[in-house]
C-alpha cells in the first residue's frame, strides 16, 4: 500500500514479464482478482496503472523493496485503484496447504492409529 489508494509491488530483472510490461505501456487499465480460498473469499481490483523505473523514481522503487528478498527491482509497477468489489464466494472452492491438511487429519491419524492398536491387541488374545 502505498497510500489509500494506490498499491504497487517491484519488478525484478529475470522475471523476463516484457509481454506484461508491454500490454500495460499500450493499455493502462488493469484488474486484479486477489483470491483467499481457505476463507472463501474473491477481491476485484480495477484501476489505471503505471510503470515507475529506478533512474527517474528510485524512492519509490525503494519503497517496494522485499528485505528478505536480495534481486534488484528493476521497475515498480503502480496501481491507481478506481473500483473494488469483494466478490460472492458461492462458487470459490476452499484449498488449503499441507501443513494446513495436515493439521486437519492429524486428530483422524491418531484415531485410526489407536482403534489400531486395539484391533491388533483383540486379535492376539484370540490367537491360541
Amino acid at each position: 500500500m502505498l497510500d489509500e489508494r494506490t498499491i504497487g509491488f517491484a519488478d525484478f530483472r529475470g522475471n523476463i514479464q516484457y509481454l506484461s510490461v508491454g500490454n500495460l505501456q499500450a493499455n493502462h487499465r488493469i484488474s486484479l482478482i486477489l483470491m483467499d480460498y481457505a476463507n472463501r473469499q474473491r477481491l476485484k481490483i480495477w484501476g489505471t496503472v503505471r510503470i515507475a523505473h529506478a533512474d527517474t523514481e528510485p524512492d519509490l522503487l525503494a519503497q517496494l523493496e522485499v528485505p528478505t528478498y536480495r534481486a534488484r527491482v528493476e521497475r515498480g509497477i503502480i496501481i491507481h485503484i478506481e473500483a473494488l468489489d469483494w466478490n460472492c464466494p458461492q462458487h470459490i472452492t476452499p484449498r488449503y496447504s499441507q501443513a494446513q491438511v495436515e493439521a486437519m487429519i492429524a486428530p483422524l491419524l491418531a484415531e485410526i492409529e489407536r482403534l489400531q492398536t486395539i484391533n491388533n491387541k483383540s486379535q492376539e488374545e484370540e490367537t491360541p
